[in-house]
């Protein structure tokens, strides 16, 4: 069969091969062949030769095969790294054991060439958890194979994400030169980062709208054997935000950390010995004990900061939150250390982060995690999901940066009414002018996550993608400060950093705009990231390297002749450099000074000594434009980490805005109000909702009307005895009214016809109950636990939701708790309070004490039927129709008829035998 005249493989050159050949000695002149230009005369060159910067690929880049494996697998004969000894070892396993033994306890990653390898225990745990293939080694002539598995270099960040997720740290052996130094036979490796679950600072790696928190806990112990003093402090690594709070009592602590949902906390001996603050919650890390001791504490502090003195920084001298920050920052430095600061004999963190703010415990609403969890703020209650959560119905968020905004602003509501009402300001303008709105969103949708890029960036872990993200950013920021121009923005300080945006972000974005390409590749070390013409050196060795192109495509055109063979093809594979392909039935024809280099199915493979020589010198180009572009790019990206911490600024500017605009958006497409807040101390505990709807289960209803309520607490009333059926929406009114007051307090407007509320210290509730089995602990208890809770922490200012209490035990047990709790509430505390009940008895509460009201869930029972209304209104329910609730649910006919027999019973002879489950 006559070998087809199609070209085996794609040409080097394709829609570029017809060359004059005469143009070959020009090629070979010396002035291409000098490999060992001066700067001056590649300056000299780029002069003569200008480059025009091209905002496109070019279509005669060089595309390179994929490159394959011909490993060996072999079942494991080592599982141990401390099983060989280690000078029976090759020199490249030999290091890594040492690397190996210095950490002990985290996955290795070794690199070699384009993957990073594992070996021994750890090939084996990569193998197993990431579902990857076992390979081998050879270890050396006493060792024979080891154990083996790897993971591309430019995948890393999806497989370690995978190795933290299953709580695994991390440690990152990499390259640190490209090319082995003279008389050395191995490339020069190190221990560049530990990656562990709160340090991480990848993208991949990271939820965009989560905080990574890591935190630091210490204890110390008081005169009082059973009081403690603790210090809190939290770093998000990826954000540089720095928070620190101290408390007393270690059940505050855990309330602390069961809110913050910590990645990684870190602690010292003495402090993890005390079980009772962290036991069943969260693993914790120790840390070298000396960090946390006070005079290191402080050396750490002042270095980092570079302070001649800590008072600055607004913490008490003797605080034990000096230690607690000493400690994390002092992890910091050994988890990132600042490699590129080999002039300071002070080991110093690479990540830029904020000063220490100190967060006071009273500063804004408390919410404990008990009400977090029964409110479904930011995920349910059921299945722990974020559909169906608050956070979910009332995010319009565009950016990451103001994702992670609004979900603070929930866990923090605040009790300043002045910005609350700055925020409800902004709010009103942007509801009021659609167009304004829309071109603010407009502009917020396409920006980048800046404070993380940032972060990236002063941690010299960006890639070229990252500062194009970020002078995309930088650029839109001007655009938004045009549309800044009330009043109110500049009012409420929130928008300095975009009213009055530092110039050197400017520069800085217009540089990275005019050097680095449009889409730049992942890799920083292969080249391709600058436009032409921003280097003269550059820009001179791309002018020789297009001279070797046009070489190779003027060789491809003459051994085609020369050798008659129509399909030749000049190609490129990175194993094997260029060659020359012909067909199986061409290769006998070929000339006698080419060399046969790899025998294929249909194909041969062949070099000249020519092509082979001139490969030397195009890889020689290759490797300095790539290192050239390298030490550009550094140079680029220190600059802009160097400017992290005003970006940071701006960032956080930026998110306020997204927050506002997004809840803007929110009131203006769902028909929301203004909620007015009191600010006269007389008044300040009223509570007047008219129509008021639940904001998530509104937007969860599809074929059904929501159907809305009224609140008025706080004026004559202070406790509202709610009476109604089971499934009736007891349960979800309490949830509104919860729900409503923090959206009122983070400033948003709500689901309302109007409203009028003051301040409120503390949200409590109460809403279901389930078995705490692991502690030993009965529904009924877990409910006693949770009320006595409430009944010693409530205040006047609080507002207080119960539902069901005593519920779990005898019914005149349980109806004489409910009765005794409602009139704690009435009598003693006085906090504005709801108390849902199917003890219709408890209505009798309103006859005697003043500032109890009975409200009832309204139903319609007609013909045997139970319809519920979802309707509240003033009156107490004389009935609780749970037999009929049964019916609904399913229960069969015959036990629901005997139930109405024993019920109609029990009613007459006023039996207290039964117990209510």
């Amino acid at each position: 069969m006559a070998a087809s005249q199609n070209p085996i493989q794609g040409s080097l050159f394709a829609g570029n091969e017809h060359q004059d050949t005469n143009d070959t000695e020009q090629l070979n002149s010396s002035k291409t062949s000098n490999e060992n230009l001066s700067h001056q005369q590649l300056k000299d060159d780029a002069s003569l030769r200008p480059r025009i910067k091209k905002t496109s690929k070019d279509p005669n880049k060089i595309i390179k095969l994929d490159e394959f494996s011909d490993a060996e697998i072999e079942e494991p004969k080592w599982s141990h790294h401390n099983l060989p000894k280690i000078d029976d070892l090759t020199p490249a396993l030999k290091h890594y054991v040492e690397l190996k033994i210095e950490n002990p306890d985290r996955v290795l990653l070794y690199r070699l060439g384009d993957f990073f390898e594992c070996f021994f225990e750890d090939a084996i745990t990569l193998s197993q958890l990431l579902e990857i293939t076992l390979t081998s080694k050879e270890g050396g002539k006493k060792i024979g194979k080891v154990p083996m598995a790897g993971i591309p270099h430019h995948a890393a960040d999806r497989y370690c994400t995978e190795l933290i997720k299953k709580g695994l740290s991390i440690a990152i052996c990499d390259q640190l030169e490209s090319a082995p130094a003279k008389g050395n036979k191995l490339i020069k490796r190190g221990i560049t980062r530990l990656i562990t679950p709160g340090t991480i600072l990848e993208e991949g790696m990271l939820r965009a709208k989560h905080n990574n928190w890591l935190a630091s806990v210490l204890l110390e112990s008081t005169s009082k054997t059973d009081f403690i003093n603790w210090s809190l402090a939290k770093i998000d690594v990826s954000t540089g935000e720095f928070i620190v709070q101290e408390g007393k009592d270690t059940d505050n602590l855990r309330q602390e950390l069961i809110k913050l949902q910590a990645a990684e906390v870190i602690s010292e001996k003495n402090s993890i010995s005390n079980k009772s603050w962290h036991e069943g919650l969260i693993e914790i890390t120790e840390f070298n004990q000396t960090s946390f001791s006070k005079l290191e504490a402080k050396t750490t502090i002042k270095n980092h900061y570079s302070l001649n003195n800590i008072d600055g920084l607004g913490i008490p001298f003797d605080s034990l939150s000096i230690r607690t920050i000493g400690g994390l920052i002092a992890y910091l430095n050994k988890t990132h250390p600042d490699c590129n600061d080999s002039f300071s004999n002070v080991k110093k963190t690479s990540i830029s982060i904020d000063f220490p703010s100190i967060k006071n415990n009273q500063s804004g609403l408390i919410i404990d995690n008990q009400t977090r969890r029964n409110l479904e703020i930011t995920s349910t209650q059921k299945n722990g999901q974020f559909q169906g959560s608050l956070l979910w119905a009332i995010d319009k968020t565009l950016t990451a940066m103001g994702g992670r905004s609004i979900r603070r602003w929930l866990e923090e509501p605040l009790t300043d009414i002045s910005e609350i009402q700055n925020r409800q300001k902004i709010i009103g303008l942007l509801v009021k002018s659609s167009n304004l709105r829309r071109s603010i969103r407009k502009i917020l949708k396409a920006m980048g996550d800046l404070e993380r890029l940032s972060g990236r960036a002063a941690a010299q872990q960006a890639g070229a993608r990252d500062l194009v993200a970020i002078a995309e950013g930088i650029t839109r920021i001007p655009l938004l400060k045009k549309y800044l121009n009330e009043p109110i923005f500049e009012k409420t300080k929130y928008f300095d950093c975009i009213i009055n945006l530092d110039k050197d972000l400017i520069e800085i974005a217009s540089k990275i705009n005019n050097e680095i390409i449009d889409n730049p590749p992942l890799s920083l070390t292969e080249g391709d990231l600058f436009y032409d013409g921003i280097n003269p050196i550059l820009d001179g060795l791309r002018n020789h390297l297009d001279d070797h192109n046009l070489w190779l495509k003027s060789q491809e055109l003459q051994e085609r002749k020369n050798s008659n063979i129509s399909n030749l093809k000049l190609q490129y594979h990175r194993s094997f450099g260029y060659f020359l392909a012909v067909s199986k039935a061409k290769a006998i024809n070929v000339p006698d000074h080419w060399i046969r280099r790899q025998t294929l199915t249909n194909e041969e493979r062949f070099v000249t000594p020519g092509l082979k020589e001139r490969e030397g010198k195009i890889f020689q180009v290759r490797a300095q434009i790539s290192q050239l572009e390298y030490e550009l790019f550094c140079k680029l990206r220190i600059l802009v980490g160097n400017k992290s911490n005003i970006i940071r600024k701006a960032a956080k500017a930026i998110s306020c805005l997204d927050v506002l605009s997004g809840l803007a958006e929110l009131a203006a497409t769902n028909d929301y109000i203004q909620p007015k807040i009191i600010d006269d101390q007389n008044k300040s505990r009223t509570l007047s909702i008219k129509d008021g709807r639940h904001p998530v289960v509104e937007q969860i209803l599809v074929d059904k009307v929501f159907v809305p309520n009224d609140i008025d607490l706080g004026s004559k009333t202070d406790l509202i005895i709610l009476s109604g059926p089971n499934a009736s929406g007891k349960s979800c009114y309490l949830r509104q009214v919860g729900l409503l007051q923090i959206m009122a307090q983070i400033g948003s407007w709500i689901p309302a016809k109007s409203c009028t509320l003051g301040i409120a210290d503390q949200l409590f509730t109460r809403v279901g109950a389930v078995d705490d089995l692991a502690a030993g602990q009965s529904t009924f208890m877990v409910e006693m636990i949770e009320t006595a809770f409430i009944l010693n922490k409530a205040t006047e200012k609080s507002l207080v939701l119960l539902d069901e209490i005593g519920r779990g035990t005898s019914t005149f047990d349980g109806l004489s708790i409910a009765w005794s709790v409602s009139e704690f509430l009435a009598n003693k505390i006085k906090s504005r309070s709801i108390f849902a009940t199917h003890y219709h008895e408890l209505n009798q509460i309103s006859e005697y004490i003043e500032n109890v009201e009975n409200y009832q869930v309204l139903v319609q029972y007609k013909n045997n039927s139970l319809s519920f209304l979802h309707k509240v209104e003033k009156g107490g329910a004389n009935k609780s129709y749970g037999i009929e609730a049964a019916r609904l649910a399913g229960i069969p006919k015959e036990v629901v008829n005997n139930a109405k027999v024993i019920l109609n019973n029990l009613e007459q002879n006023n039996s207290n035998t039964i117990e209510v489950n």
